[in-house]
């Protein structure tokens, strides 16, 4: 027991240094390798799947934390497009090293969708994880997502929060609901689930795969094809920290990429919650949900309301989503604070509609002193 307690405390301590001290925490990981890693014995191998192409800064670290992972079963698959840095000369040097690499080079720039496709043909174990060869892991990232694995049967996906960081060592956690119906009903307001940061049942995403007409939301479809038939689930802590950089590029065009694709999504997905819509009605919901939405004024909250009590109706029909849940999730984290600033405003009509719909979840006492108020306020 000691020596699983120090070996754990290692880890951690690593991981605590990863991103103000990276140099020195991957050298001090590298030196714990064998102090770190569990016996191998019957456990099960991890596939690890990786596409990437001009990472020459971060790449070594990268699959070095894939490498001296705590879990001692791992194949590492990397697919990249054709480079104009040094990045495959670096994987090959690691691969000349570790037997446990796979390296597929396209001749030709296949597109990460099609990267990703080509990595799973080379996936042959029963657990297939994913990394981007630019960030970093927790030393026990893997055993502890296997761990989870091994205890629950029913579920298909794990995740795990998130750490951004970038260049100047600036952090930003990004965790994740912990309730399945609630990461479902996620899907309608942001992507659910680190792609990165999560391990997958080979049956899982085999049946699946990335499919090529969601270019940059390949990860947001993917949970959306998941969650319709199995179930995912998130460890609650911090194993996968995300890197930004400047190498990464956001521009005009790619958001436009981005857009079909999520017209494409919610537009299957709408259709699932048996919606009636118009292609407008998409264009509404990635401009005023999908991103962030701005109220100039009480026309621009009616407008959502609006919109949102469709959703809700729909919902109450075609029970897609947890309907309890999905009204509680609208009505504290997008529907009350807009209310209670633009109420007043209203007309005395708009302000029953509003009052009175299927999101609001007031209690009948709470309403009618929402009522008293707004007489008085007038």
């Amino acid at each position: 027991m000691e020596n699983k307690i120090d070996r754990i405390e290692l880890a951690e301590s690593i991981y605590s240094k990863l991103i103000d001290d990276e140099n020195n925490a991957m050298e001090l990981w590298s030196k714990s390798v064998d102090q770190i890693k569990l016996p191998a014995s019957d456990l099960p191998t991890i596939d690890v799947l990786t596409c990437v192409y001009n990472a020459e800064a971060f790449i070594a670290h990268a699959i070095e934390s894939i490498l001296f992972q705590s879990w001692p079963n791992i194949h590492l698959v990397i697919v990249t497009d054709p480079c104009t840095d040094k990045t495959i000369d670096i994987i090959k040097q690691y691969a000349a090293k570790y037997s446990n690499i796979t390296l597929h080079e396209n001749q030709d720039h296949q597109g990460i969708i099609a990267c990703f496709n080509k990595g799973l043909e080379y996936c042959q174990s029963k657990f297939i994880a994913r990394m981007d060869l630019d960030d970093l892991i927790h030393p026990l990232r893997f055993e502890k997502q296997m761990n989870f694995l091994s205890e629950h049967s029913e579920i298909g996906v794990i995740s795990s929060y998130m750490r951004v960081f970038n260049e100047l060592k600036e952090t930003k956690d990004v965790t994740y609901r912990d309730d399945f119906d609630i990461q479902k009903i996620t899907m309608l307001f942001f992507s659910p689930l680190s792609h990165a940061g999560s391990i997958f049942r080979a049956d899982v995403i085999k049946s699946i795969g990335y499919r090529d007409d969601f270019k940059y939301a390949e990860d947001f479809d993917l949970w959306y094809q998941i969650m319709s038939r199995f179930k995912t689930a998130v460890y609650p802590e911090f194993l996968y920290l995300y890197r930004t950089h400047s190498n990464q590029v956001t521009n005009a065009r790619n958001l436009l990429i981005f857009k079909k694709s999520w017209f494409e999504i919610m537009r299957n997905l709408f259709h699932d919650l048996k919606l009636k819509f118009t292609d407008e009605d998409i264009y509404y919901h990635i401009d005023n949900v999908l991103l962030v939405p701005v109220f100039a004024n009480k026309e621009d909250w009616t407008t959502q309301h609006l919109w949102f009590n469709r959703i809700v109706l729909a919902n109450k029909e075609s029970l897609y989503f947890n309907h309890e849940k999905l009204t509680q999730f609208i009505y504290h984290g997008y529907w009350l604070t807009p209310f209670l600033k633009y109420k007043n405003q209203l007309n005395w009509n708009t302000f029953l509609s509003q009052l009175f719909s299927e999101i609001n979840k007031m209690t009948f006492g709470q309403k009618l002193k929402e009522i008293l108020k707004y007489i008085l306020k007038k």
